[in-house]
């Protein structure tokens, strides 16, 4: 039986009048690599938000391996071993992209010798390697998400969170940040959280797709099985006979 990670039960955000994430519940085994699907506004993001504790729950369980965390400061769950990706690359502005990477090298869950050579190690997983002394904020938005990815990795997640890893790339950059989530998660044995948008690549991607619509969880499943799902297609397309 494999392992759970992480274990969502009834979980929920309100902003105001706002319902944004319903009474979710959800687990998350070692070793996969799970899509979270939804329109804009499905509450995706507040998800990952409430995940990581950069939000607090109105409600609701958080487990991640078997302790809660609910309450945790950000960095604590950072410490526990899950991190995160965002929607806007965010470089420390004024560092060198190597010493973005040592920035996130500096958690208790990180325990080698040479933080510069594992950093170094790091950006030639993402592909930096040549740009590592070069000013952070002068990458292209391809290379920043390269570099959020390996600052993410410097803290020795479980858990790897990633928040539209594809927005604002052209397909060979996608391609390339593709083929870069499948190594790190065949050699790193990562478990892995994705959003993204762009449903080509999203469903080679994953092996099992949980979607969001206004806060609710309305499916959960395949690619296969989710793409054939009426109330996935009623998410996306309306329901037939109505005008967008």
């Amino acid at each position: 039986m494999s392992q759970i990670l992480l274990e969502i039960e009834g979980l929920d955000k309100r902003f105001g009048g706002l319902h944004a994430v319903k009474q979710l519940s959800l687990r998350v085994a070692k070793g996969e690599i799970v899509g979270i699907l939804g329109p804009n506004g499905a509450g995706k993001t507040t998800f990952f938000n409430l995940l990581t504790q950069f939000i607090s729950p109105d409600a609701g369980r958080i487990e991640f391996k078997g302790q809660s965390l609910r309450g945790l400061k950000p960095h604590r769950v950072v410490a526990l071993g899950i991190a995160r990706t965002f929607q806007l690359c965010r470089p420390f502005p004024g560092l060198s992209v190597l010493e973005n990477v040592l920035v996130g090298s500096l958690g208790p869950r990180v325990h080698h010798t040479d933080l510069v050579e594992r950093a170094k190690h790091l950006l030639e997983q993402v592909g930096l390697a040549s740009k590592a002394d070069t000013a952070a904020e002068l990458l292209s938005y391809g290379d920043q998400r390269r570099l959020e990815i390996a600052r993410a990795l410097a803290t020795e997640p479980e858990l790897l969170l990633l928040d539209e890893p594809f927005a604002g790339l052209g397909s060979a950059e996608i391609e390339a940040i593709s083929a870069l989530i499948r190594k790190l998660h065949a050699e790193k044995q990562l478990t892995i959280l994705l959003i993204e948008h762009k449903l080509r690549e999203f469903m080679q991607l994953v092996s099992r797709v949980i979607v969001l619509d206004f806060g609710e969880q309305i499916a959960d499943g395949t690619p296969q099985q989710v793409v054939e799902n009426p109330r996935v297609i009623e998410a996306y397309i309306g329901k037939q006979g109505t005008t967008p």
